[in-house]
Formats: C-alpha cells, structure tokens, sequence
C-alpha cells in the first residue's frame, strides 16, 4: 500500500513540474511579443525611414588590371570574307580597314573590300548543266564604308593556366556605297563581331555583317544563254532591296 503511494505522489509532482515550465514560456512569449509590438507602436514616425537610397562607391572601375588599353589608338586590319547569302557572283572578298579608338567603347574607321571576280558554285553549275551564263549579268567589284563600333563587353579567357586572353565584343554600323562594273549604289550594314587578342596589340577579328542596298537582279529572259546575241547591257538589268549576309576574318595591329 505504502509503495502505490509513492508511485502516485512522483506522478504528480512531475505533472506539477510540466504545467509550471508550459506556463513560464508562454508568460516568456507573450512578453516578448508585448514589448515588440509596444516598440512598434511608441517609435516616432520621424524617426523612421522614409525612402530607399544605394551605397555610392568612390571611383568605381569596371576592369581592374586592363590588358589592351585601346584608347585614343589606331589599328589597322586586313581581312577575308564571304558573302553567305550570295547565289550568283563569287562570294570571296578580300579588304583593308583602319579604326580610330575615341576610347573604351566608342571606335569610327574605314573599311575597303574588294569582290573576287568569276561565278558562286552554283552559278557556275547552272552554266555548265544549263548554258546559262552569269558573267554576262552585272557584278560587284568592291565596296567603300565608314564602320562604327560601339564596344560592348571587355573580359578575359583564361586558356591555360599561365595565359590569358584578351576579348572585346562589339556592334558595328556601316554606311557608304557597293560599286558595280557599272554603276554605284548607297548601301548600310550592321553586325556584331569579336576581337580576341594574342598580344596587347595583335587580334584576330571576327565580323558578321547584313548588307542593304539596291543591286541589279542577275536574271533576265533570253538574255544569259551562251553564244545568243546581243550581250544585254548592264543597265538593262532591273534593280531591287538586296540582302546579303557576310563573314569576315581577319587580323588587327593597335598601335
């Protein structure tokens, strides 16, 4: 009898003990929830923050250690290229250009190419499977621009462990004119392209270009059959808006 009594005392006392450490920590919360809720409520309106404002940093630089320092320099180019979308006159190319660096992003140059004589593949295909010559219709023979670059990106490829490489990215815009064997037509283009330095001075450049202009439509009705007189004229051939894609490789000295 002595012994269930025991066993029921300890049962309650450790009851007690639970309802007294529950009620301390719900006492404790509504405590600390009270004085939050009073802090709130007392702070005086002036005191509290009223816009949002961004930390302003003294001399901020966007490429610490730059390599190529290309402002207020000139290159100069020479360079290869080919005109994707051309169906008729050869599509090989081979020009020069000059570029001045007003600074870090902004550069202004000219650029010569000069046409390949002769047909495409495919022009020279439809001569011999058809008798059908091209080199009677007009062609171009070299185009003279004023090429902008607006430099957008500036970093550094990490190659092999003891070298880096140099990269710009840039968009081009381009105006001047295409000339033909026979006449002159205003042509724009724009691009984007890439320069991947070896040194601080020698790049290999990559351009991709859209060329609009008027050029004549190289086709024409009874008029590019081998041996059939009369040759047609060049200005006989009708003109239109031509679109022509071109890739252009090359190399650039800075200096």
């Amino acid at each position: 009898m002595v012994f269930t009594l025991k066993i029921e005392v300890s049962v309650v006392i450790n009851m007690v003990k639970s309802i007294l450490v529950s009620a301390i920590l719900a006492a404790t919360v509504m405590a600390f929830s009270f004085q939050s809720k009073a802090a709130d409520l007392n702070v005086p309106q002036d005191e509290l923050a009223q816009e949002t404002v961004y930390p302003l940093f003294d001399n901020p630089v966007s490429v610490r250690n730059r390599n190529v320092q290309d402002s207020g320099t000139f290159d100069i180019g020479i360079f290869g290229g080919a005109a994707i979308t051309e169906p008729i006159a050869n599509t090989s190319k081979f020009g020069l250009s000059l570029n001045y660096h007003f600074n870090e992003a902004h550069a202004l140059g000219l650029l010569y190419a000069k046409n390949s004589t002769g047909l495409s593949k495919d022009a020279q295909a439809m001569k011999d499977e058809f008798n059908l010559d091209f080199n009677r219709a007009p062609f171009p023979e070299y185009s003279l621009m004023a090429d902008y670059n607006y430099k957008l990106y500036y970093g550094k490829l990490s190659v092999t462990k003891n070298g880096v490489l140099n990269t710009s990215i840039f968009v081009s815009a381009a105006g001047g004119m295409i000339k033909y064997v026979h006449k002159s037509y205003p042509a724009i283009a724009i691009g984007i392209g890439e320069r991947f330095y070896f040194t601080n001075h020698l790049a290999l450049k990559i351009d991709l270009r859209m060329f609009f202009n008027n050029a004549p439509i190289p086709f024409k009705a009874g008029a590019l059959r081998e041996g059939v007189d009369p040759v047609p004229s060049y200005d006989s051939f009708a003109e239109r808006l031509t679109y022509t894609t071109n890739l252009e490789i090359g190399l650039n000295y800075l200096f």
